[in-house]
């Protein structure tokens, strides 16, 4: 994955923008293959390429190309993970405050202190969305 990619992906934090960054790279592949097709309909009297440097260019797009396909399987599950805690979220907001509250305790008191923080940060990332 290139660095632009991870830092696109990085500051995606809601379903707008994961669903966005899929379609950039749905518009990137769309015009790679489009141009792909018009080197395989072109040849040397219509000013295309060939040899070596139609087999070049054709490759480094292949290539490209799966690259995207790798980074748009990133987006989505990171967007099947947003969707995923969501749901939790909704399911727990169902639930009655009391045993929120009783749930919360119990964590605390038999959790070890790392694992209880590392669920909490987990909580406030959640509520974020």
């Amino acid at each position: 994955m290139n660095q632009n990619f991870t830092e696109k992906l990085a500051s995606a934090r809601d379903k707008e923008s994961l669903i966005q960054l899929m379609n950039e790279l749905d518009e990137e592949k769309r015009r790679i293959k489009t141009v792909m097709a018009k080197f395989s309909n072109e040849d040397a009297e219509n000013g295309g390429l060939t040899g070596k440097e139609r087999q070049t260019k054709l490759r480094r797009m292949k290539t490209r190309l799966s690259f995207l396909i790798e980074e748009r399987e990133f987006t989505r599950q990171k967007l099947g993970k947003l969707n995923s805690d969501k749901k939790a979220l909704n399911k727990a907001t169902n639930r009655k405050l009391e045993f929120c509250h009783a749930f919360l305790a119990v964590a605390e008191r038999e959790m070890a202190e790392e694992d209880f923080l590392n669920l909490e940060m987990k909580a406030m990332e959640m509520l974020a969305l």
